[in-house]
Order: C-alpha cells, then sequence, then structure tokens
C-alpha cells in the first residue's frame, strides 16, 4: 500500500537543519501526513510580513500550533520551527457534507474536508477580521492567513450542540484569534 500524501509540513530553517532535521524525522516518522521539510523557499520566509502574516506564493496554507506534538527534548526549539497545513484544491467530495460529518472529517485526517470548510467560513470569518483588525498596507486583511489555522487548531472544541450555533462557536473562536494578536 502506497505511502498517504503528506499535508502536513513541519518546516525548519536551513540553519538549524544539521540538528534539528533528524530528530524531528524520527520523531514523526509514524504520522504518515505530517513531513519534516527544510524551509528552502526564497522571500519572505513564514511568519516575517507584517503583524507576523505568513505569505507564500504557491497553494493556500494553514498555519498550525502543533508545538505540544514535539518531544520533550525539542521544546525549546519550538520558536525555530512552523508547522503549515497545505490546503487542497476544492473539490466536490464534501459539497453536501453537513458542518458536523465535515468537522468529523478533518478530525479524521481529510484534507479536503478542510478545505470546504474554509470555503464556506471564509467570508465570514474575512469580515470578522476586517472590523476587528483592519487591513495591512498590502490592502489584504490582517491576519487571514493565520486564521485558518487557528480555527483548525480549535475545532476539537467545538461540539454539536442545537443550543450553540456553529455559527456561534466561529465567531467566538475568530474573536479570540484577533484579541490575541499583537495591536497594528
Amino acid at each position: 500500500m502506497a505511502r498517504p500524501r503528506p499535508y502536513l509540513f513541519c518546516l525548519i530553517p536551513p540553519e538549524r537543519a544539521d540538528d534539528l532535521l533528524e530528530p524531528l524525522r524520527e520523531h514523526f516518522a509514524d504520522d504518515p501526513y505530517l513531513e519534516v521539510l527544510v524551509e528552502r523557499r526564497g522571500g519572505e520566509a513564514p511568519g516575517h510580513g507584517p503583524m507576523g502574516e505568513i505569505h507564500y506564493r504557491r497553494a493556500p496554507v494553514a498555519r498550525r500550533d502543533l508545538i505540544e506534538s514535539l518531544p520533550p527534548e525539542l521544546q525549546d526549539d519550538a520558536d525555530q520551527l512552523s508547522f503549515v497545513q497545505r490546503m487542497e484544491p476544492l473539490g466536490r467530495r464534501h459539497q453536501s457534507t453537513d458542518t458536523p460529518a465535515l468537522i468529523e472529517a478533518i478530525a479524521e485526517g481529510d484534507p479536503e474536508a478542510a478545505s470546504e470548510l474554509w470555503w464556506r467560513i471564509n467570508g465570514r470569518v474575512r469580515e470578522r477580521l476586517l472590523r476587528r483588525l483592519g487591513r495591512r498596507s498590502d490592502g489584504n486583511v490582517r491576519g487571514e492567513e493565520e486564521a485558518l489555522g487557528f480555527i483548525l487548531d480549535a475545532l476539537d472544541g467545538y461540539e454539536d450542540d442545537p443550543e450553540r450555533t456553529f455559527s456561534d462557536w466561529l465567531d467566538e473562536v475568530v474573536d479570540r484569534y484577533a484579541a490575541a494578536r499583537p495591536a497594528s
């Protein structure tokens, strides 16, 4: 059976590759969805844009907070690493999937489900962030690139509850994210 294609990446700065690459690859060896790479792209590196925004010229990505998945002996190096999730092209597989089932598919590691969720919620998240954080100098909404990762990381705290809609939960998560960002 072929190894699944990874969609999560642990990016190491080139200057730390000699001491971090092999220990991290060994640690994540059993996770077929995560690949450890040395960041070799030129131009803006992850986290170096205004307000810490991530700029990629390739497929959209979500910055993830997977630092807790590091072994204790590598926790001190966490600030040197970036975890990103590549977003799959939007397909038709989940277009009729209801939100609770979509969230379950994301929890099971379906990267297409994450793309579908982002397509559904992006407008709402964008408008909420625009009202709270405004625009960057390039005209883009502040924090939009990292918001998806923050939302994906928070999904395990969402419970399908008839008293609380997914939209209400999402608004709370986006508000927490905006409140945690440094002032412009």
